[in-house]
């Protein structure tokens, strides 16, 4: 069974900060100075994900292992 739970106005707003953040500090540290490769791979992981994270909205319902959402027609089978 999955782990659900519904999307609060604070996780939205807190997603959108986080991601505005990580754009503006680009390839450096918050001191300045420049990210290593394996920084700058990490934090376009992070960006990545916290965009998808944007794309979920105030109520929807989500797993969260995969951070997915969960509709709630998934009955595919029958007429």
């Amino acid at each position: 069974m999955a782990r659900m739970q519904k999307i609060t106005q604070y996780q939205v707003n807190h997603w959108k900060t986080a991601l505005e953040q990580l754009l503006e500090e680009g390839d450096f540290r918050q001191d300045g100075r420049p990210l290593s490769p394996a920084g700058i791979a990490q934090r376009k992981r992070e960006i990545a994900m916290l965009r998808g994270l944007n794309t979920l909205r105030v109520g929807q319902i989500v797993d969260l292992d995969t951070v997915q959402p969960i509709y709630e027609d998934t009955n595919t089978g029958g007429s």
